[in-house]
């Protein structure tokens, strides 16, 4: 039996160019519940003071409220509270935003249904900020690539602020393509 994100995935990878709409009922109060119980204990609260904890124990007091301000596209993420950490080995530090813990809940239940829709577009070889994919993954293909071709020269790049300096518009217009 598969489940509605594999139904998801499966029309997306065999329609390509389909534009998804009507997702918002798949962010629901269970998707909610798991994203919130995969959110590490100690993790530091949001502007709001909330810890994980807390977000657990009240959890039916804040759900409803927050999914059918999803579902009638009114909602208003919280302000993000704003810190610094030290970049390695650098006397600069990297700004971080820390949303609520309740919002964080969210987040991660919108991208798992967005990521179901998207992993199916994205290239083999692509390995940052997707799921079961990271820098080990990304090392061990550059490994097979060197071994088994000559290569002259390797790039290491960083491209300062990358994140911060994206056009936000740009991006959704991008979303867009495949999610309307």
């Amino acid at each position: 039996m598969t489940t509605k994100l594999e139904r998801i995935a499966a029309k997306a990878r065999c329609e390509p160019k389909l534009c998804f709409t009507s997702l918002a009922h798949h962010v629901s109060k269970d998707r909610i519940w798991e994203s919130l119980r995969r959110i590490p204990k100690r993790s530091a609260p949001g502007c709001d003071g909330q810890t994980v904890s807390a977000a657990k124990e009240e959890f039916e007091i804040w759900v409803e409220p927050m999914l059918q301000s999803v579902h009638r596209q009114g909602y208003h993420p919280p302000p993000i509270r704003r810190v610094y950490i030290p970049k390695p080995g650098k006397q600069e530090k990297r700004p971080l935003g820390v949303p609520t813990v309740s919002d964080r809940a969210l987040q991660r239940s919108t991208a798992q249904v967005l990521s179901t829709i998207y992993e199916q577009d994205f290239l083999s070889c692509s390995f940052g900020g997707r799921p079961q994919k990271g820098a080990h993954h990304a090392l061990a293909t550059l490994n097979e690539v060197i071994a088994g071709k000559k290569v002259s020269w390797v790039l290491e790049a960083d491209i300062k602020n990358f994140f911060g300096s994206l056009d936000h518009g740009w991006l959704l217009r991008f979303v867009e393509h495949r999610v309307g």
